[in-house]
């Protein structure tokens, strides 16, 4: 969960938003995977097409000009690999539902803190800018941080009490958020193949829904 947030927030600090969240919302398809694994639950006929669409998807949106259909920068590249991490986190919060929120929310700070710090040394310069932050940027940085515990206690509250699969589709509100957010304020737009393989992500986090409706009838 530590690195899920860390890659997370790297990614589209540095990346185009909207492909960055399309490649974390693939985690509805690593959802799956995991959720056999760890939870030892069987898909249903509805975990098929969730991944033909997930992987559909990500190839028609990653694939063009000559290039393989993998992540195009690191930036990219951190973005996938947090909704690795977040897929697991899920099936893992369930396993710990007994556990409480606040607790769980507290371990993933640390580990957030845990793995950032190996990276500290090779950001130059980073002591510098932070000493030299106004009172305008602390303000906005101290905010940011109390909605992100906010935002992670309320998620974890949510978790243990939500199917694994379930839980990534009513985070697709986030999608919209940030579509309307990254069009407003960054000035990003998505091409024709980055929509079509965006819908067709979005329509495999809306469906994996069925596989825990079906699961639980």
């Amino acid at each position: 969960a530590g690195w899920t947030n860390l890659a997370y927030v790297l990614a589209v600090i540095d990346g185009e938003i909207m492909r960055v969240m399309l490649l974390f919302y693939l985690a509805p398809l690593w959802t799956i995977v995991f959720a056999r694994l760890i939870l030892h639950e069987r898909p249903n006929v509805w975990a098929y097409p969730v991944v033909l669409l997930s992987l559909g998807g990500a190839w028609i949106m990653l694939a063009g000009d000559g290039r393989p259909p993998l992540p195009a920068n690191r930036a990219e590249w951190l973005g996938f690999s947090a909704g690795l991490g977040f897929a697991l986190s899920n099936v893992l919060s369930r396993c710990l539902r007994a556990v409480p929120a606040e607790t769980r929310a507290i371990w993933i700070f640390a580990g957030v803190v845990l793995i950032s710090l190996p990276f500290l040394p090779s950001q130059d310069g980073t002591i510098a800018v932070i000493v030299g932050l106004g009172t305008w940027e602390w303000a906005l940085m101290l905010s940011t941080g109390g909605l992100l515990v906010l935002a992670t206690m309320t998620v974890q509250y949510g978790l243990a009490r939500l199917p694994a699969n379930r839980a990534i589709v009513i985070l697709l509100l986030e999608l919209v958020v940030a579509a309307l957010a990254s069009w407003a304020l960054a000035g990003e737009s998505m091409d024709t193949r980055e929509w079509l393989g965006g819908a067709l992500i979005v329509a495999a986090s809306l469906l994996s829904g069925k596989i825990e409706e079906s699961t639980n009838a």
